[in-house]
């Protein structure tokens, strides 16, 4: 008999794993995996680069249709991030010049410690303030008396008026400390707080303003006559500071403006951004901080049209420093892949937490409902959100009806509820 050749080998394996099943009763008994990137189903070539842009720190573009698990491969990422390089971010009052704030980076966690021993420090100061004062209105209480006493005769007049006098001098001491002490002393603030961060920091970005965004310093009604808030203060971090040592997640980058996504591509080279104020109108408008850090890797998501809307020099930095993925939206319709499907389903269940596991033949109905979305002979639907809505209506359904498991009759009666507005347009005229 003739060996068999290496394609021949490789076919048998993936046959072989084209077998593979998984036995169970319900989801119940479906093993799910505690980490965020294994339970990405059907995209094992983004799954590989999301480990690489983590590995490495590398910018990824993500372009697939809807529902594909774009947001779930972002927060991945930062699950696989190493969380011992987080960082708290302080803006310090400028003794040189106001409108300037000072940025220092320390330890994560180490910044609520910062700002609790510069409060203590503040408040001793003023109990200090608040003894003499105490010693100086006894003293102009029991003056009189005293004067009174001393020259054994009736100078109630003079008593009261020495008394009122030491009383004035008192409080005009106690606002000129006053003044002094608030002078010298102002508080840091803690801009970007990691205090006791479990992973590395993951924001969501899509659709965020370019205050919310790049940060902001907020106007000040008061800015005159020395009323006004201190400008450190009144410093906003954006999430590509708080992204920090993590991923920022845009979703459709391309709606940001273009003088928006400039900015963002400054940041992403510079890995370090000040912080204004967005409104020209504003006293914020006059405040700029020092660089503040912002060394994020940014996952970028969006449809085919994306791409062509995109800054080029954005668009460039993240394919020259990074990885550009098209999300599949079916994937072969194989024994393993099914095997997927149920997987996906345990997930939902779990994920969801008050709807019920699903029994095998009610997970067959929603793999025959898979391999109906795709629209495609011989393949599964991986617009796994949509199928997600799917499972939940049933597991809604059954929990209705206080059923232990979802049941096939469960899924059925749930495609008519989970039902698009396109389709219950369509119906009303059939």
């Amino acid at each position: 008999m003739a060996k068999k050749s290496e394609s021949q080998k490789l076919e048998a394996k993936k046959a072989d794993r084209g077998n593979k099943s998984i036995s169970f009763k319900s989801t119940a008994d479906v093993k799910v995996s505690a980490t965020l990137i294994e339970q990405i189903i059907g995209q094992e070539e983004a799954v590989q680069i999301t480990k690489k842009a983590a590995g490495q720190r590398r910018n990824v573009l993500l372009i697939g249709e809807p529902g594909t698990g774009k947001s779930m491969l972002g927060m991945a990422l930062a699950e696989l991030l190493p969380k011992e390089k987080l960082a708290d971010i302080i803006s310090f009052p400028n003794p040189n010049d106001e409108n300037m704030p000072l940025i220092r980076t320390i330890p994560a966690g180490q910044g609520r410690d910062l700002i609790a021993r510069a409060r203590i420090q503040s408040m001793n100061m003023f109990k200090n303030q608040n003894i003499i004062l105490f010693i100086l209105v006894l003293a102009a209480m029991f003056a009189p008396w005293w004067v009174r006493s001393y020259y054994k005769s009736d100078i109630m007049f003079t008593a009261f008026f020495l008394g009122g006098m030491i009383f004035l001098g008192a409080f005009v001491i106690f606002l000129n400390l006053g003044k002094k002490v608030e002078g010298r002393i102002k508080i840091p603030k803690v801009i970007v707080d990691n205090f006791k961060k479990k992973q590395s920091p993951f924001y969501d970005a899509t659709g965020a303003h370019a205050g919310a965004l790049l940060g902001d310093v907020l106007h000040d009604p008061f800015q005159s006559g020395g009323l006004g808030t201190p400008a450190h203060e009144r410093v906003v971090a954006g999430m590509i500071h708080k992204a920090h040592m993590g991923v920022l997640f845009i979703d459709e980058i391309a709606t940001l403006d273009a003088a928006t996504q400039q900015e963002l591509l400054s940041a992403m080279q510079e890995k370090k951004f000040a912080i204004t104020g967005q409104s020209e109108r504003s006293a914020g408008a006059m405040v700029r901080t020092e660089p503040v850090p912002c060394d994020f890797i940014l996952v970028a998501a969006g449809n085919t049209e994306t791409v062509k809307h995109m800054h080029p020099a954005l668009r460039s930095r993240i394919s020259g420093y990074g990885y550009e993925v098209f999300m599949k939206d079916t994937f072969p319709d194989t024994q393993e892949n099914r095997s997927k499907i149920v997987t996906f389903v345990a997930q939902e269940v779990i994920k969801d937490g008050k709807i019920p596991h699903f029994s095998k033949e009610a997970v067959d109905e929603i793999i025959e409902e898979a391999k109906r979305r795709a629209n495609r002979k011989g393949h599964l639907t991986l617009r796994l959100r949509e199928l997600g809505g799917l499972i939940r209506a049933a597991g809604d359904l059954a929990k209705e009806k206080k059923s232990a498991v979802v049941t096939e009759s469960h899924v059925r009666e749930a495609k008519t509820l989970a039902r698009t507005l396109e389709q219950q347009i369509a119906d009303k005229y059939i």
